[in-house]
């Protein structure tokens, strides 16, 4: 199952009998059965699954190797899945043995890929009975078997029309130094495969995570890792079944049961951000000249592409920038406050001045700066908010501002600023009927322009309250909210700004009641109406975050956003092309905002800050813009 750049895989671990190759294949056809309604593009079983990873020294034995033979090629006559299935045997060249993995699709054998590093210690012998595949791989490039000549050694298997690619590494080779894994990731493998066969002992499940985790991390990679199960334990050890699917550094995909019953486990791997994170990553690109290797042989593979719903193995998130852990809140609000205090400590001063509106920003910010005072021993009093209502200001959001400065218990000042906006607008000959931009922001500049001031005359600094989805989006005035001298809010999406005000509301009981007033309060600028409402002039913020993720850390295209939008937020075709739309067209168009904003710190995986991630100049055009209209 293959469709909008999500790839199917699976990994297996059947019942098994060891030394009996026909039965292990009927055991895997049955599996293969079973995953029919899944449809997955590759599926892996484990190591030696043909005739048994614990056959000891009948492997010598010439009647199991023609037996093994045998079963695979029933194998081959009546396997009717369409995908790609990888499973374990052993082939003999020149009366050497090599423990080897079949790639095959269909009823061909695509490749043959042998094991190098091969174990000697504790419960495993396996230089007593194999060679390993390292020198051979190098000479020999394809064998004979069921009258084909099918290609052997280093290989990575291709599909050009989707450009996935993956190789294949046999349990030890994963453990090793430098396994082969790493150099047919850096050779262009998106996915690895490791049929394995791993005996359970305590602890060892978690070197298996840390491994398979690392390799997907370092290499933008997804880690594809399947045992053999308890059916084929002997007297001596029990095996783990232990399956993983890993991307990206993260687990999609576990099974850690110890079971005598077949078994499946599924992910879908995102094929199109592993190739976004590759062209991103500076590292992957100087792996190209240290680990080139032209001996690895390039092996075509068929991928159908599903035009019907993609079923996902688990439900996408509608909310990818939310941290789901405790312990991520903790270390956004740490991030926040460290980065406020090492820059009054490099200036030499120990106040601020900021803008509170009874919005969900400014009441972050000023929670967090109430938090870094309080743990930096900095005097609260030294806090210095000021809410500035105007026309449109409503009492609700007016009197949440002033109650929350007062418990919170900073100097704090109503400063109403009616009567010096009106006197702007006549200044510049604005009709005060005409609600328009201009008229909104000559209140956003008078109000930066008075906390500037007021910092001057304190000795203080101007902390800045827009968030990432602003800053995306451009919603803010030039010069007005747009300008600060340090701003606290800009690494974080106002998805993630209003669940960590809700987080405070366990820091900081004492104003919990207020904070839940503000979170309850439609966001709004107050500056034309009241009842001004900001997500029916840009759109729904949880969407727009949900775009700017995809966009910018998974590099998704604006066809994909779209599907992913109808899938995720159950929007129709039309309102989520006018979304993805209505973001580019903001995002692009507002970059010369992002080229002048103060400066910020990095709190997530990505940063709108143009000294370090954003690299675009202000006058960039969108080239699909009209093609996506």
């Amino acid at each position: 199952m293959y469709s909008h750049g999500f790839l199917k895989v699976a990994a297996a671990s059947p019942v098994a009998r060891v030394g009996d190759p026909l039965f292990n294949v009927k055991e895997m056809l049955k599996v293969l059965n079973t995953i029919e309604e899944k449809k997955p593009s590759i599926i892996c079983f484990p190591e030696m699954g043909i005739p048994g990873y614990s056959i000891g020294d009948l492997i010598f034995q010439k009647y199991l190797y023609e037996d093994s033979l045998e079963a695979i090629n029933y194998f081959l006559k009546n396997n009717n899945y369409d995908g790609v299935v990888i499973f374990g045997s052993y082939i003999i060249i020149n009366d050497a043995i090599y423990n080897c993995c079949f790639v095959s699709q269909k009823n061909k054998i695509l490749g043959i890929v042998p094991k190098n590093f091969l174990p000697h210690t504790n419960e495993f012998y396996e230089s007593r009975w194999f060679a390993s595949g390292s020198m051979i791989s190098k000479e020999v490039k394809s064998v004979n078997l069921f009258g084909e000549t099918i290609p052997f050694g280093k290989i990575i298997f291709e599909n050009r029309l989707y450009d996935v690619t993956f190789g294949a590494e046999i349990c030890a080779d994963m453990w090793a130094p430098m396994s082969p894994s790493e150099t047919l990731f850096s050779n262009g493998a998106l996915m690895v495969f490791n049929p394995s066969a791993s005996p359970i002992c305590i602890g060892k499940s978690d070197y298996r995570r840390m491994l398979t985790k690392t390799m997907s991390f370092k290499f933008n990679g997804a880690y594809i890792y399947a045992s053999n199960n308890a059916s084929e334990s002997t007297s001596e050890v029990v095996f783990s079944g232990h399956k993983i699917i890993a991307e990206a550094g993260s687990i999609i995909s576990e099974d850690e049961k110890i079971s005598l019953d077949s078994s499946v486990i599924y992910g879908d791997i995102d094929i199109d951000k592993l190739h976004y994170l590759r062209r991103n990553n500076s590292y992957y690109k100087s792996s190209q000249d240290m680990t080139r290797d032209i001996d690895i042989l390039k092996v075509s593979f068929d991928l159908t592409y599903l035009n019907d719903e993609f079923h996902f193995e688990k439900e996408l998130d509608k909310f990818p920038f939310v941290p789901k852990v405790k312990r991520e809140f903790e270390e956004i609000i740490n991030i926040q406050i460290a980065s406020v205090i090492k820059r009054l400590e490099y200036i030499g001063i120990k106040k601020v001045v900021l803008g509170v509106s009874g919005g969900l920003d400014s009441t972050l910010a000023l929670l967090s700066l109430c938090y870094a005072f309080d743990k930096y021993g900095y005097d609260r009093k030294n806090i210095l908010g000021f809410t500035m209502p105007s026309f449109a200001t409503s009492a609700n959001t007016l009197n949440n501002s002033l109650e929350l400065m007062k418990k919170l218990n900073i100097t704090y000042k109503e400063i109403p600023i009616h009567d010096m906006v009106s006197s702007q607008l006549d200044v510049i000959g604005q009709n005060r009927e005409n609600k328009d931009t201009t008229y909104e922001n000559v209140q956003a500049r008078y109000r930066t322009l008075t906390l500037m001031n007021i910092a001057n005359k304190e000795k203080a600094i101007v902390i800045g309250t827009g968030d990432m989805s602003e800053i995306a989006l451009g919603w803010s005035t030039f010069n007005g909210d747009h300008m600060a001298m340090y701003a606290i809010n800009a690494g974080l999406p106002k998805t993630v700004v209003k669940e960590v005000v809700n987080y405070y509301c366990d820091v900081y009981p004492e104003v919990s009641s207020v904070i839940k007033r503000i979170l309850e309060t439609p966001i709004t600028p107050e500056l034309a109406s009241s009842s001004q409402s900001t997500e029916d002039i840009i759109g729904k913020y949880e969407i727009n975050d949900f775009i700017l993720y995809h966009f910018l850390v998974n590099g998704d295209t604006s066809d994909r956003i779209e599907y992913l939008l109808q899938r995720v937020m159950n929007l129709d075709n039309d309102v989520a092309k006018e979304y993805v739309y209505n973001f580019n067209k903001r995002f692009y168009s507002q970059q010369y905002k992002r080229l002048t904003a103060p400066e910020s710190v990095k709190i997530l995986d990505i940063s709108l800050s143009p000294r370090t991630e954003i690299r675009l100049n202000g006058d960039i055009y969108y080239s699909r813009e009209k093609k996506n209209r």
